[in-house]
């Protein structure tokens, strides 16, 4: 056996036992329950945790940066942190609030498309259709049953792609902008008077005197001097 076969066949047997654990085991019990559900849920998650570690890495590399003045990387750092925090929340806000409207939004922009008397003509047609061709099985041809499971795969294709979308548009480049923007400015003005204000506070160093009747030492480069010439 080749080491690609050892690599492959030692990954596989590490895969399959770690589907026998309980989390695994779990989560794939909730994707065969509602696999929309959960696929949204493992997508807005994802999402959240990389946000969440992003926002830890700008925090950690504010309060280390000596590119930043020190009196500045406590400003910097928290406005950073403020700005994750409300990137995770607003996320999470827009996700689950879009996830409570999106199914009566898609019902209203298709409602010509499924509803009962849609469902109704359909069938009739179909059966039309298959006694037209000299067939008469449609009456055995769970076409109702089709009918509901192609309106729920477009009800949770149309509410897995609103939800994502109301969360990290909307939510991460719409909401958080407009708060985190003026957040910003007041942050930056606080910041600049501290500053000042410490910058007031500190003693003014006096510059040293001369003795009067003394004259002040001069180095002398040569004749550098061009008044001299004219005033021979």
């Amino acid at each position: 056996m080749s080491m690609i076969n050892k690599i492959g066949t030692s990954i596989g047997n590490g895969l399959a036992k770690a589907t026998t654990y309980k989390t695994p085991t779990w989560l794939g019990e909730k994707f065969q329950k509602d696999p929309e559900k959960a696929l949204a849920l493992a997508t807005v998650t994802s999402i959240i945790l990389k946000d969440g570690i992003g926002c830890a890495m700008y925090v950690t590399q504010s309060l280390n940066n000596k590119k930043i003045p020190e009196e500045k990387r406590k400003f910097v750092s928290a406005l950073d942190l403020t700005n994750g925090v409300l990137m995770i929340g607003a996320q999470i806000a827009m996700f689950f609030a879009m996830r409570k409207y999106s199914g009566p939004i898609f019902n209203k922009l298709f409602k010509k498309s499924f509803n009962p008397v849609t469902k109704s003509d359909t069938i009739s047609r179909m059966r039309m259709q298959d006694i037209l061709n000299g067939k008469n099985t449609s009456k055995k041809l769970p076409i109702g049953k089709d009918y509901d499971a192609c309106q729920k795969d477009g009800v949770d294709l149309f509410k897995f792609v609103a939800d994502i979308a109301a969360a990290t548009i909307i939510g991460k480049r719409v909401i958080v902008p407009l708060i985190a923007t003026p957040l910003a400015k007041k942050v930056e003005k606080r910041m600049n008077a501290d500053i000042a204000a410490k910058t007031e506070d500190k003693p003014v160093e006096e510059t040293p005197k001369t003795e009067t009747g003394k004259k002040l030492d001069t180095i002398s480069y040569g004749n550098t001097n061009l008044l001299s010439k004219y005033t021979k």
